[in-house]
């Protein structure tokens, strides 16, 4: 790999990651704008795809889940899911991994490979950063069956940190993401080059 074609897909992936990421950050600072956004069609719809997926695998696997709409979380309404009383768990604008998506999306962009591939390979990563979402409603769901805290249920990290579900599945999904990534470099790129 050359210097220039490295130097070229870090500026391609810098135009593409950092207006987004200005974009986000002004969507999460203002509570008018967030909640503009989360009650938009395809977010709110999107949402409940998710929330909806999660009854369902909760379902299969014996769980009889509540399906809410709540509007006194957070400053607009959000989804939320339930087991048996007990802790509800929502699912908020910056829990839906557009940021995610938009990262996979960019780096796969930024890479070199022919159009039609690209698109193909992103339609299949976003399928799977959406189903991993779908576990992560389900677990953690599942996590506050018993009524306890979810935020409590700490996962120690080599006796070193402890990490909470939200830290924990941030780490995981980049690390997918990075996977898919060099994956795209190594199959795919090099084959539709």
């Amino acid at each position: 790999m050359k210097f220039k074609e490295v130097f070229l897909f870090i500026i391609k992936l810098s135009i593409l990651v950092l207006p987004i990421a200005v974009i986000f950050a002004t969507i999460r600072s203002d509570p008018k704008v967030q909640a503009l956004i989360s009650e938009s069609f395809p977010v709110y719809h999107f949402s409940k795809l998710i929330m909806i997926s999660a009854k369902l695998l909760l379902s299969i696997f014996g769980y009889h889940t509540i399906l809410l709409f709540n509007h006194a979380i957070y400053h607009y309404g959000v989804f939320s899911l339930q087991i048996n009383g007990g802790i509800q768990t929502f699912i908020g604008f910056s829990c839906l991994g557009f940021g995610v998506m938009w990262v996979f999306m960019s780096l796969i962009v930024s890479w070199h490979g022919k159009i039609i591939p690209k698109i193909t390979y992103i339609l299949v990563g976003f399928i799977i950063i959406f189903i991993l979402n779908v576990f992560r409603m389900s677990y953690l769901t599942w996590l506050g069956r018993d009524g306890e805290l979810i935020k409590d249920k700490t996962i120690s990290l080599f006796g070193i940190r402890s990490l909470d579900h939200h830290d924990l599945f941030n780490y995981f999904i980049y690390i997918i993401v990075f996977i898919m990534f060099l994956i795209w470099i190594e199959l795919f790129s090099k084959r539709y080059h």
